[in-house]
Protein backbone atom coordinates (compact mmCIF):
# COMPACT_ATOMS: atom_id res chain seq x y z
CA UNK A 1 0.00 0.00 0.00
CA UNK A 2 1.13 3.33 -0.58
CA UNK A 3 2.03 4.46 2.56
CA UNK A 4 1.82 8.11 2.29
CA UNK A 5 -1.47 8.96 1.03
CA UNK A 6 -3.30 10.88 3.19
CA UNK A 7 -0.95 12.72 5.02
CA UNK A 8 -1.63 14.14 8.46
CA UNK A 9 0.66 16.43 9.76
CA UNK A 10 1.25 16.49 13.78
CA UNK A 11 2.98 20.49 15.08
CA UNK A 12 3.92 21.85 11.01
CA UNK A 13 4.06 25.67 11.21
CA UNK A 14 3.02 26.87 7.91
CA UNK A 15 0.50 28.98 5.93
CA UNK A 16 -2.46 27.29 7.79
CA UNK A 17 -1.03 27.88 11.31
CA UNK A 18 -0.12 24.88 14.03
CA UNK A 19 -3.17 24.21 15.54
CA UNK A 20 -4.92 23.82 12.62
CA UNK A 21 -2.53 21.29 11.09
CA UNK A 22 -2.58 19.18 14.56
CA UNK A 23 -6.31 18.30 13.56
CA UNK A 24 -6.07 18.21 9.72
CA UNK A 25 -6.14 15.53 7.84
CA UNK A 26 -5.19 15.53 3.73
CA UNK A 27 -8.66 16.20 2.89
CA UNK A 28 -9.04 19.17 4.93
CA UNK A 29 -6.34 20.71 2.86
CA UNK A 30 -8.64 23.29 0.49
CA UNK A 31 -8.77 22.19 -2.97
CA UNK A 32 -6.01 22.98 -5.30
CA UNK A 33 -3.41 23.65 -2.84
CA UNK A 34 -1.97 20.34 -1.55
CA UNK A 35 0.92 20.56 -3.54
CA UNK A 36 1.60 23.85 -2.12
CA UNK A 37 1.04 23.06 1.23
CA UNK A 38 3.94 19.93 0.97
CA UNK A 39 6.44 22.21 -0.43
CA UNK A 40 6.02 24.52 1.99
CA UNK A 41 6.07 22.00 4.90
CA UNK A 42 8.05 19.39 3.34
CA UNK A 43 10.45 20.21 0.34
CA UNK A 44 13.49 20.44 0.87
CA UNK A 45 13.19 18.98 4.95
CA UNK A 46 14.05 15.86 6.33
CA UNK A 47 10.44 14.24 6.35
CA UNK A 48 9.78 12.32 10.51
CA UNK A 49 5.90 14.05 10.44
CA UNK A 50 4.51 12.42 7.33
CA UNK A 51 1.12 9.96 8.23
CA UNK A 52 3.68 7.22 6.64
CA UNK A 53 5.28 5.38 9.79
CA UNK A 54 7.59 3.87 7.41
CA UNK A 55 8.61 6.63 5.46
CA UNK A 56 9.34 8.51 8.77
CA UNK A 57 11.49 5.22 9.70
CA UNK A 58 13.84 5.92 6.14
CA UNK A 59 14.74 8.93 7.77
CA UNK A 60 14.71 10.69 4.01
CA UNK A 61 14.92 14.22 2.62
CA UNK A 62 12.27 15.31 0.18
CA UNK A 63 14.76 17.26 -1.96
CA UNK A 64 11.87 18.19 -4.99
CA UNK A 65 8.53 17.95 -5.37
CA UNK A 66 6.06 18.70 -8.44
CA UNK A 67 2.66 17.64 -9.30
CA UNK A 68 3.47 14.03 -10.21
CA UNK A 69 7.07 14.05 -9.57
CA UNK A 70 9.32 13.76 -6.67
CA UNK A 71 12.93 13.30 -5.67
CA UNK A 72 14.16 11.96 -2.05
CA UNK A 73 17.69 11.11 -0.67
CA UNK A 74 18.55 9.15 2.19
CA UNK A 75 21.65 7.35 3.41
CA UNK A 76 21.47 3.48 3.85
CA UNK A 77 21.85 2.88 7.57
CA UNK A 78 22.55 -0.53 8.95
CA UNK A 79 19.48 -1.52 10.03
CA UNK A 80 18.75 -1.24 6.50
CA UNK A 81 21.65 -3.68 4.98
CA UNK A 82 21.67 -7.25 4.20
CA UNK A 83 24.44 -9.49 6.06
CA UNK A 84 26.61 -8.09 3.05
CA UNK A 85 27.04 -4.61 3.97
CA UNK A 86 24.38 -3.96 1.07
CA UNK A 87 21.15 -2.31 0.79
CA UNK A 88 18.54 -5.12 1.64
CA UNK A 89 16.09 -5.44 -1.33
CA UNK A 90 13.19 -4.76 0.72
CA UNK A 91 14.29 -1.74 1.87
CA UNK A 92 14.97 -0.55 -1.47
CA UNK A 93 11.52 -1.47 -2.42
CA UNK A 94 10.35 0.31 0.72
CA UNK A 95 12.44 3.92 -0.33
CA UNK A 96 10.79 3.19 -4.04
CA UNK A 97 6.97 2.74 -2.74
CA UNK A 98 7.76 5.58 -0.59
CA UNK A 99 8.83 7.82 -3.59
CA UNK A 100 6.08 6.50 -5.53
CA UNK A 101 3.24 7.25 -2.75
CA UNK A 102 4.65 11.17 -2.66
CA UNK A 103 4.86 11.23 -6.55
CA UNK A 104 0.96 10.35 -6.26
CA UNK A 105 -0.02 12.24 -3.48
CA UNK A 106 1.47 15.58 -5.00
CA UNK A 107 -1.28 15.65 -8.12
CA UNK A 108 -3.84 16.07 -4.93
CA UNK A 109 -6.29 13.65 -5.98
CA UNK A 110 -9.37 13.21 -4.13
CA UNK A 111 -9.45 9.55 -4.20
CA UNK A 112 -7.07 7.47 -2.49
CA UNK A 113 -4.70 4.86 -4.06
CA UNK A 114 -3.38 1.73 -3.30
CA UNK A 115 -0.36 -0.53 -4.94
CA UNK A 116 -1.73 -2.74 -7.09
CA UNK A 117 1.87 -3.83 -8.57
CA UNK A 118 5.09 -2.76 -7.92
CA UNK A 119 7.74 -4.16 -10.33
CA UNK A 120 11.34 -3.54 -9.36
CA UNK A 121 14.84 -4.93 -11.00
CA UNK A 122 17.70 -4.39 -9.25
CA UNK A 123 20.65 -3.73 -10.97
CA UNK A 124 23.36 -2.11 -9.10
CA UNK A 125 24.29 -2.32 -5.40
CA UNK A 126 24.54 0.85 -2.60
CA UNK A 127 26.69 0.04 0.60
CA UNK A 128 25.70 0.86 4.56
CA UNK A 129 26.55 4.45 4.97
CA UNK A 130 26.21 5.89 1.55
CA UNK A 131 23.61 7.84 0.01
CA UNK A 132 21.14 7.50 -2.61
CA UNK A 133 18.22 9.57 -4.55
CA UNK A 134 15.07 8.07 -5.73
CA UNK A 135 13.27 9.78 -8.19
CA UNK A 136 9.69 8.78 -9.32
CA UNK A 137 6.94 10.40 -12.13
CA UNK A 138 3.62 9.78 -12.95
CA UNK A 139 3.29 8.45 -16.66
CA UNK A 140 -0.17 8.36 -16.60
CA UNK A 141 -3.23 9.38 -14.79
CA UNK A 142 -6.48 7.53 -15.53
CA UNK A 143 -10.09 7.25 -14.23
CA UNK A 144 -9.21 4.04 -11.81
CA UNK A 145 -5.67 3.31 -12.44
CA UNK A 146 -2.07 5.68 -12.24
CA UNK A 147 1.16 4.24 -13.63
CA UNK A 148 4.15 5.25 -11.98
CA UNK A 149 7.74 5.41 -12.41
CA UNK A 150 10.64 5.49 -10.43
CA UNK A 151 14.80 4.58 -10.27
CA UNK A 152 17.13 5.23 -7.46
CA UNK A 153 20.78 6.20 -8.02
CA UNK A 154 23.67 6.49 -6.05
CA UNK A 155 25.05 9.94 -5.58
CA UNK A 156 27.49 9.66 -8.39
CA UNK A 157 24.25 8.99 -10.54
CA UNK A 158 24.52 5.54 -11.48
CA UNK A 159 21.28 3.44 -11.81
CA UNK A 160 20.55 1.66 -8.38
CA UNK A 161 16.99 -0.08 -9.44
CA UNK A 162 14.54 1.28 -11.68
CA UNK A 163 10.63 0.57 -10.78
CA UNK A 164 6.94 0.79 -12.21
CA UNK A 165 3.92 0.35 -10.38
CA UNK A 166 0.24 0.98 -11.21
CA UNK A 167 -1.91 1.78 -8.02
CA UNK A 168 -5.63 1.75 -7.61
CA UNK A 169 -8.33 3.94 -6.70
CA UNK A 170 -10.04 2.66 -3.39
CA UNK A 171 -12.23 4.21 -1.13
CA UNK A 172 -10.39 3.11 1.93
CA UNK A 173 -10.39 5.03 5.03
CA UNK A 174 -7.36 6.33 6.94
CA UNK A 175 -7.24 5.03 10.86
Amino acid sequence: MVSVIGLLIMGIRGKWGEAYLCSMGYKDIPAGEVLGWIKENFEGRLVTESRSPAGNWLGFVLEHIAAGEVTLNLEVRPEMANPYGNIHGGMMSLVIDEAIGWAVVSMGTEQHYTSLTLNVDFLYAVRQGERMRAKAQVLRKGKKIINVECHVYDMEGRVLARANSNLIATNMQFH
